[in-house]
């Protein structure tokens, strides 16, 4: 099957609505009405009932038709319109400037998503990387009780573990192989099924646009998890959190989020995904795993609070807002992105300028963090 040409089509039109840096910014979203916000809490803040409405949702969306073009996807579910989508679209904002802010819409249409499909009356919560990193199996998140999203994985074989994938493709970082790997039999999800297979980073660093030939080849299969507690220990700590929001520039903050240079540690972000296992650490279909979403509200929370650290708006609007390019490793080279770049995310939104994006209680994103 032949890769959709969207990820194409949103280099092109951001690359035909970049504006040189010094222009004005203007039209930027209005801020929200105190009765309008609503709060995103972490997992293990919210009640049993709670967090059973948030996986029926998630649940009830896996079980919803998907409304892509049949012809291009092999999508079964609406759930994985999300997973193609972020697959179409990560040449196009990982590792550069767009990243924060399309991740944070694209929670937030999946937010969007499991309330207006699927009459969720909540939230999108979070996952606190750093409480629950100290038994994170034990942890409500990944406890493998019905009030949770599903436990580890089943024990792989000797002989399986071997052909397991290494923790990370890039970077000096070595971690054991954590106990799991096979399927996920308790929880809500212990009857989910995946179907894209891992594609890896390397096939981001190709230096010819577009995605891999077999990038949308479906395999159906079931959920695995391999939750590793040596990078829960190691990576989601406090220290690493505190050395990321002491950045003092945009730039900085990029990159130890995600720690491209490979240097001490894995960034925060690459360390929750390392954290979950191969089909949470796939760089392209990585929301296969429900997890996922309570993992980039928390990046979202973080970049949130280092935003406002700044003088007035210079970290939302200003000189210290965005850095880098509108490619994944800027590759292949493209311009440098502005406020007025436009971002897309395929069928589920029209394509708007970052600045809209950029900024908790604005516009339409009327929600906070508690």
């Amino acid at each position: 099957m032949k890769p959709s040409l969207i990820a194409l089509g949103l280099v092109a039109t951001a690359l035909a609505h970049s504006v040189p840096s010094h222009t004005p910014i203007d039209h930027v979203p209005a801020v929200c009405r105190p009765s309008h916000v609503r709060v995103r809490k972490e997992w293990g803040d919210l009640s049993l009932h709670e967090r059973k409405a948030y996986t029926d949702a998630v649940l009830c969306l896996q079980d919803k038709p998907s409304q892509l073009d049949h012809a291009l996807y092999n999508t079964t579910s609406r759930y994985e319109d999300f997973v193609v989508t972020h697959m179409n679209f990560t040449r196009v904002m990982h590792n550069n400037a767009v990243f924060l802010a399309w991740h944070r819409r694209f929670a937030w249409l999946f937010e969007r998503e499991l309330q207006q499909e699927c009459g969720y009356p909540g939230t999108l919560p979070y996952w606190d990387w750093v409480k629950n990193a100290r038994n994170i199996t034990a942890s409500p998140l990944f406890d493998g009780s019905p009030y949770s999203l599903s436990g580890q994985g089943l024990p792989l074989s000797p002989e399986a573990k071997e052909h397991e994938l290494p923790c990370w493709e890039v970077g000096n970082f070595t971690c054991p192989k954590a106990p799991g790997g096979g399927c996920v039999t308790d929880g809500p999800f212990k009857n989910y099924r995946i179907g894209y297979l891992s594609i890896g980073v390397s096939a981001a660093q190709n230096p010819e646009p577009g995605l891999p030939q077999d990038v949308f080849d479906y395999v159906p299969r079931c959920f695995s998890r391999d939750i590793s507690q040596y990078i829960a220990t190691n990576f989601l700590t406090q220290a690493n959190l505190d050395h990321l929001l002491a950045a003092s520039t945009i730039a900085e903050f990029q990159d130890r989020i995600d720690n491209v240079s490979g240097v001490g540690f894995p960034g925060l972000h690459v360390a929750g995904h390392m954290a979950l296992g191969p089909t949470g650490a796939d760089f392209f279909s990585s929301p296969q795993e429900p997890a996922f979403y309570l993992h980039h509200s928390t990046i979202d929370k973080v970049w949130t609070e280092w935003q406002r650290r700044g003088r007035g708006e210079e970290r939302i609007y200003g000189d210290n807002a965005l850095f880098g390019t509108l490619t994944t490793l800027n590759i292949p080279p493209s311009d440098n992105a502005t406020l007025e770049s436009e971002i897309g995310w395929g069928s589920l939104e029209q394509p708007a300028p970052i600045k809209k994006f950029m900024a908790v209680g604005r516009g339409d994103l009327c929600y906070r963090y508690e």
